[in-house]
């Protein structure tokens, strides 16, 4: 099919063809649907009215069945008749006397028809869609007013925007619906962080209250004569509203170009665990306030303290301190407070958890992008790097992104700026590739670059445990230090949120305790704490199920330190239950990415005991609960994050990956040490899963990331009802075809047999001939 261009009478054609080109894009890629070539798009240049474009949604679609499902007295109906017409009467506006043959009209139309069959075909879904058209139907009504004056060129850039963030929000309803489609639980679309930044975006363009003025000004201005000046003075309002927006526009442009991971998600979660006047005895500290106000780069660094092991053993940096929390305080500090004085306040927190926080590039990426947010300036100087490498198709170096930011700071002048860097120790201490620089020495070297520019407005803060390389770093870098486990203050927050805990309405069995046991616990945990948070934690997990007679037995029978509390876990493992619980650990340790709870639980469902070093995948052993599965195979070792898109599971802290795969734990007593996982058996047994799912597959499978055997299913063809996807069956097989060769390659070896490997390819081969 030919592409129907954007045609105006004015020079600004090619820029509103270059905004819904973009948006196409996003859209195809979201989606896997390419709606220029969509059968209804082609349809719908027939249609000349908003009646005609109804009449083929029903035929196409049987809007009639969905608004009847939903049993709503037909808003759906009324959202589309809204939506239709002003979709007609802008696209008109912007250059056609008939609607229909701009190109934006159509394959908006055309993607709102890939949303209802996504819903059509998913009856559960049609509910999740309520509350999206309700929002997205009183914008479309606030919209009407642009049909009734007369469109500048600076409204017609906005229009052209605002329908290309409505294609987005319908690319991001159809993905979200597709993968809905099958599981257990269906999610609302409204609420989810992407949506809602979406339709902020539009109410931003719609609802603004000086643009809507200026449009109501303009609409009576049409109907008086010798007003010129006032449709001047409007006109002026409108262009610099357009401006505000095109920088938004450009600001979304660099956010992709860079694609920096979010620290807002680390700030969050560390936020919800604390309870009001956590850390208050830091941030009001003198040698925090002392920070605050010196200059000249200081370092601040936050830390726990080292402790001497066995002499054939390094030094152990004591995990579990509650530095993250404290990092969150801190940013809640200055959120609290930057309206109150002009400065600058960016974070990131490095995370063992997530692979994309865990480099200097994250790093660099996500204080440019938070820069570029605050100030004009730092916009300015981040749109220039952007402009130099071919205005985004081209990548910048760490050495390009490093200057970049060192320019911002200065070109900030005097204004404060103050740097948080939470778990340094969480970024690894390992190289990409052989002789290239450690990812931890580039971050310590970046920082020592920093301090020694002496500039009077930078304010650098970085908690961490004490390693041997960021002490050594450290030690002369920082002119303010804190050792966690020697104030006061932080023995004061762990009794608090003991208490907290022991009194909390979810607490069945601790509520019901004596006061004088309460009393015993809070006192008991506080002294024994050590300044450790995650201590706490777990012992809170043990105490939390015991009867108030024991409870003075399990106080004095207290593990001194965490590896004593991770060792007493382990022993605690059921001896039928080791084997499995020793596989689940090895995948968590090694897994490319954060593994799904069902996926992780397939593990469970494999016989490792084959003969030929594939293990069978049994269905019939899988759990009904599977969550419930792996929490009562790994204990409290294990937490499990709902990501918004799925859940996933993790180690609990950081501490628990590091007590795994330490020597401590290899030369520990037999009944334990058997736990300790090295790299490239772990990674042997997760080869072996992916190569046991991928050998059951059926030959002609065919997998998608987005959970659907069909790309696009928007033409007519109904899925069948009871059609699985290979997801549902399956749920490692993604996984499976995407990293089984780096685990089988780990160390540029192979870690299971080529007998085994070699299944793969024969039945790859038999399925072509």
């Amino acid at each position: 099919m030919s592409r129907t261009t954007i045609s105006t009478h004015s020079a600004s054609s090619a820029n509103f063809q270059s905004i819904f080109d973009a948006a196409l894009i996003k859209y195809k890629r979201k989606t896997k649907n390419d709606l220029l070539a969509n059968q209804l798009t082609v349809q719908l240049e027939d249609c000349d009215s908003p009646g005609a474009i109804l009449d083929l949604f029903n035929r196409q679609y049987n809007i009639q069945q969905f608004i009847q499902s939903r049993n709503d007295g037909g808003s759906s109906k009324q959202w589309l008749n809204t939506t239709v017409t002003v979709l007609c009467a802008l696209s008109g506006a912007l250059g056609q006397g008939v609607g229909m043959v701009f190109s934006p009209a159509k394959v908006i139309f055309a993607g709102i028809g890939v949303l209802l069959m996504a819903a059509k075909d998913v009856g559960a879904s049609q509910d999740t869609l309520v509350d999206l058209f309700d929002r997205i139907e009183t914008f479309f009504q606030r919209l009407e007013i642009y049909i009734k004056v007369r469109v500048t060129e600076a409204m017609k850039s906005l229009i052209a925007k605002i329908m290309a963030e409505i294609l987005g929000i319908l690319a991001i309803a159809t993905k979200e619906i597709r993968q809905g489609w099958g599981k257990r639980y269906l999610k609302k679309l409204t609420g989810r962080t992407d949506i809602e930044d979406a339709l902020t975006r539009l109410e931003k363009m719609s609802n603004d209250e000086a643009l809507t003025a200026t449009v109501q000004v303009l609409e009576a201005a049409d109907s008086m004569d010798g007003k010129m000046e006032q449709v001047v003075d409007v006109t002026q309002q409108i262009e610099s509203r357009v401006g505000d927006l095109n920088r938004d526009h450009l600001q979304e442009n660099l956010q992709t170009w860079l694609s920096p991971p979010d620290p807002s998600i680390n700030y969050n979660t560390a936020r919800d665990a604390y309870h009001n006047g956590t850390a208050t005895w830091f941030t009001r500290g003198h040698t925090y306030q002392d920070w605050k106000t010196s200059g000249s780069g200081s370092l601040f660094w936050v830390h726990g303290k080292v402790t001497l092991l066995l002499l054939i053993l390094p030094p152990n940096s004591i995990a579990g301190s509650g530095k993250t929390i404290l990092s969150s305080a801190i940013v809640d500090d200055f959120k609290q407070s930057l309206d109150t004085r002009p400065s600058h306040m960016v974070y990131f927190f490095f995370d063992f958890k997530d692979a994309a926080k865990q480099d200097i590039r994250a790093l660099h990426t996500s204080l440019l992008v938070q820069l570029c947010r605050q100030s004009e300036l730092c916009f300015k100087t981040l749109f220039d790097l952007y402009s130099t490498h071919d205005q985004g198709k081209q990548q910048p170096s760490e050495t390009v992104l490093s200057r970049c930011l060192k320019s911002m700071f200065r070109v900030l002048g005097q204004v404060p700026i103050y740097l948080i860097i939470d778990a340094l120790d969480e970024c690894p201490n390992t190289s990409k590739s052989i002789g290239a620089p450690r990812s931890r020495q580039k971050v310590l070297e970046f920082l020592k670059e920093l301090v020694e520019l002496h500039l009077p407005n930078l304010h650098i803060c970085v908690t961490s445990r004490p390693e041997f390389d960021i002490r050594n770093t450290f030690q002369q870098l920082a002119r303010l230090k804190i050792s966690l486990h020697d104030e006061d203050g932080q023995k004061q927050d762990i009794a608090e949120y003991v208490h907290s805990v022991i009194y909390s309405d979810n607490e069945l069995v601790m509520k019901k305790w004596r006061q004088e046991i309460k009393d015993l616990v809070i006192k008991a945990l506080s002294d024994k704490a050590d300044g450790m948070f995650r201590w706490v934690v777990c012992q809170l997990e043990t105490l939390r199920e015991c009867l108030a007679r024991n409870v003075e037995r399990v106080l004095s029978e207290l593990p001194e330190s965490l590896d004593e509390t991770y060792l007493r876990v382990l022993k605690g493992v059921k001896s039928a239950n080791r084997g499995d619980v020793y596989r689940l650990l090895q995948c968590l340790v090694v897994a490319v990415r954060p593994l799904r709870v069902e996926e992780l639980a397939e593990v469970l469902a494999m016989n490792f005991d084959s003969g030929d070093g594939i293990p069978q995948l049994n269905p019939d052993w899988r759990w009904e609960d599977q969550e419930e599965a792996l929490q009562a195979a790994c204990s409290s070792l294990i937490a499990i994050v709902d990501t918004g898109e799925s859940r996933v599971v993790q180690f609990s802290h950081f501490s628990v990956k590091e007590f795994l795969t330490s020597p401590r734990l290899a030369v520990s007593s037999a009944d334990v040490s058997r736990y300790h996982i090295s790299l490239e058996p772990a990674h042997t047994i997760l080869a072996q899963s992916c190569l046991g799912v991928l050998l059951r597959l059926p030959v002609h499978e065919d997998l998608h990331e987005d959970n659907s055997k069909r790309e696009d299913n928007s033409e007519g063809e109904d899925r069948t009802e009871g059609e699985d996807n290979v997801n549902d069956r399956f749920p490692l097989a993604i996984y499976a075809a995407q990293y089984w060769v780096d685990h089988v390659q780990f160390k540029n070896g192979w870690n299971v047999s080529l007998t085994q490997t070699n299944s793969i390819f024969r039945r790859g081969f038999n399925s072509t001939t």
